[in-house]
């Protein structure tokens, strides 16, 4: 089940709520059909994942996306994922992988599809499996504060069909060098696939006027 802060952050993700604007919490909570305390937690942690941020004179608003926020945050992913990817290409956990292999071939169905929604879901449960699987919490607890950054990067190049075709092939290469056992082919793999990310990324900001 979704909290309202979950709701919340997919909104702004898929630019519902535009970077700028500001935030109505009564027009929230009425639109969510919730009451005012859980939309006012929400807005707290969002403040603190830096989605939101307080504007003078009160209330907060959606922080606005910049190119340099994407570089900044690919580079943080970049040392947490393909550190992750080391341990897991050298531990070999079997219901790790397992899980890993299963979500390439689950969600593959969700490429075709024009639903950011699922698009954005499938590429965080790719993502997140691998960091699972190196057994140490803290490497998903690091990069969750961030990740609201990566989905709203990611939201406008999901309607480009082989945009997402490419990157799933590279998860299915991930998954190879992970099973094969390979710490260096896997890191490089895992670096290669968030480079070309960023920087595709921030051409469509750009193109766009971002």
């Amino acid at each position: 089940m979704h909290t309202v802060r979950d709701r919340l952050r997919l909104a702004i993700a898929l630019e519902e709520i535009p970077g700028g604007s500001k935030l109505n919490q009564v027009q929230v909570a009425k639109q969510l059909g919730v009451s005012r305390m859980p939309v006012r937690a929400a807005v707290t942690e969002l403040v603190a994942e830096g989605l939101l941020e307080l504007v003078p004179g009160g209330g907060v608003a959606v922080v606005k996306l910049t190119e340099q926020d994407v570089r900044d945050v690919y580079e943080v992913r970049a040392a947490l994922e393909t550190t992750a990817a080391r341990h897991v290409a050298q531990r070999q956990p079997a219901s790790g992988l397992e899980q890993i292999e299963r979500i390439v071939k689950e969600h593959h169905p969700n490429v075709a599809t024009y639903d950011a929604a699922k698009l954005l879901e499938s590429d965080r449960a790719f993502h997140m499996a691998i960091l699972g699987a190196t057994d140490n919490g803290y490497f998903e607890r690091a990069i969750t504060p961030m990740w609201s950054t990566v989905e709203r990067a990611m939201v406008g190049s999901l309607h480009i069909t082989e945009v997402f075709t490419t990157a799933w092939d590279e998860h299915a290469e991930i998954a190879q060098a992970l099973r094969a056992g390979d710490p260096d082919l896997a890191e490089a793999r895992l670096q290669q696939h968030l480079e070309g990310a960023v920087e595709h990324l921030t051409k469509s900001m750009s193109d766009r006027g971002e």
